[in-house]
């Protein structure tokens, strides 16, 4: 079997890649939650969150970093940090572990453990944040120092071990009116301050003591509110696919299409990689297609039973795997091969997948509502046997429950060990839906319908659709951009 590389990224196992053609959809500029802004020292490092000019690529020999994230210490009720900023030459990417809370989980949750990984070229010393709408720089005294021994949250469960480097004002969380301590200088890591915090305090630089080294420089300090890294990034944005391969990016950075390219077969879902900001889109045959994501093999000119209908990527996004109608799984990649419903009696066809948190297990999902549990991930219930108005599409997992959502074509949405935010079920609708992603904190999702309307629900913030534009082909999928 041949594998074809495109030098444009584009990557298919089997059949023929022809290079002609143009990509459909456009990148949507879209302003951040939060801007970045990263000074260097020597050489000229400038980011700007929430600009879609320039995919936020991480270095190809870079492993990729996955929770836990231990450029911080534990501090309260986080063992690392809840909040993960890894600086590239090229860009910027946002971490969020769902597994840690806002570390001062006694004292009202509302701040967050931020750590910075430096993987660029150039030594920074200087980070910029700015918030539309969250007042991280609001400081309260309950900064990471008074976690500490001595400090006044001292007795709080986990404290602050490596708090050894707070003075007696950090420690005591001193308001700078009645001394001479530095607005928030409890909540300053061991090599870093804060300055030119704005009057709102929604904007104000970290700045490092000594320059973050470049490839593996590292710094840690915590921030006002239980931020997630929709807060931090033109992230938290998706993508929407077309059967004809389209890619259509709303607050994300488009990075390629199969639109306007010939195809063996139509595409029938799409994947977002957290790693590197891309995305994989797989067609009906199994041939799989990769854009800023590397390629790990593809069922693409190999014999199958059933049509594929998704596709999930690992945690990593080391691997990833297509599912077909029959429950048949493939596995590529880091992905592991847990069971399937291949070759098992269904009452209905397979119509999508979600992984877990772990990546060492998977869910099916039929049009029935019948869900099959695989390798760690729990059965938490589903629609199997019970009243559908329509059939079910779709489903994805909740990172931060460990539960999961299903949602039908009439856009109803049934929520198992996962809140429930809302859904267009009972509500009119142009087109049936056809998919759904949820936000990476878990607090929100969308629902796509085959017009390309798009409908937010919880956190899941709406940057725009294509609900409103022609189309060549119909949405089949969507994917969030982490």
């Amino acid at each position: 079997m041949t594998n074809l590389t495109d030098p444009r990224g584009i990557h298919y196992r089997g059949g023929t890649l022809r290079r002609s053609g143009v990509a459909t959809g456009a990148a949507i500029r879209c302003a951040a939650v939060v801007a970045l802004t990263v000074l260097a020292v020597g050489a000229t490092l400038s980011i700007q969150m929430g600009s879609a000019s320039a995919a936020p690529v991480r270095p190809a020999s870079a492993a990729p970093v996955s929770p836990p994230f231990t450029e911080c210490p534990p501090v309260g009720g986080d063992t690392g940090c809840g909040i993960l900023i890894i600086l590239t030459n090229s860009g910027e990417q946002i971490l969020q572990d769902p597994s840690q809370p806002a570390y001062d989980i006694n004292i009202g949750m509302e701040d967050t453990l931020v750590g910075v990984l430096n993987e660029s070229t150039v030594p920074v010393s200087k980070i910029q944040l700015s918030s539309g709408d969250q007042p991280i720089f609001g400081f309260d005294s309950d900064g990471i120092c008074t976690f500490t021994a001595g400090g006044t949250n001292q007795f709080e469960p986990g404290g602050f071990p490596a708090g050894t480097y707070c003075t007696a004002d950090q420690k005591a969380g001193n308001d700078p009116s009645t001394s001479g301590d530095p607005l928030g200088s409890d909540y300053q890591g061991p090599n870093n301050t804060f300055s030119n915090i704005s009057a709102d305090q929604m904007s104000g630089s970290v700045d490092f003591n000594s320059a973050l080294a470049p490839g593996t420089g590292t710094s840690y300090f915590s921030l006002e509110e239980p931020l997630g890294s929709c807060n931090f990034a033109s992230a938290c944005g998706y993508w929407e696919a077309a059967s004809d391969g389209g890619i259509f990016a709303y607050g994300s950075t488009f990075q390629g299409s199969m639109g306007g390219r010939p195809l063996n077969q139509p595409i029938v879902a799409i994947a977002s990689d957290q790693v590197t900001g891309g995305y994989w889109e797989v067609a009906a045959d199994g041939g799989l297609f990769a854009f800023n994501a590397p390629f790990f093999g593809s069922m693409g000119g190999q014999p199958l039973n059933q049509p594929i209908v998704g596709m999930v990527a690992t945690p990593d996004g080391g691997g990833y795997w297509e599912v077909a109608a029959d429950g048949g799984l493939f596995a590529f990649g880091d992905a592991h091969f847990f069971g399937s419903m291949g070759g098992q009696p269904l009452n209905a066809a397979v119509v999508g997948i979600a992984a877990t948190a772990s990546g060492k297990g998977y869910w099916e999902v039929a049009s029935d509502g019948g869900l099959f549990s695989f390798g760690d991930a729990t059965f938490h219930g589903s629609m199997g046997g019970q009243p559908l108005n329509s059939d079910v599409v779709g489903m994805t997992a909740d990172p931060a429950t460990g539960g999961y959502w299903e949602v039908a074509s009439d856009g109803g949405l049934f929520a198992f060990n996962a809140p429930f935010f809302g859904s267009m079920g009972g509500s009119p609708l142009n087109m049936p839906i056809t998919g759904m992603a949820s936000t990476p904190d878990g607090k929100g999702y969308w629902e796509v319908a085959t017009d390309g309307g798009i409908f937010n629900f919880g956190d899941a913030t709406f940057h725009g659709s294509a609900g409103n534009i022609p189309l060549n082909s119909p949405i089949v999928g969507i994917a969030a951009s982490l």
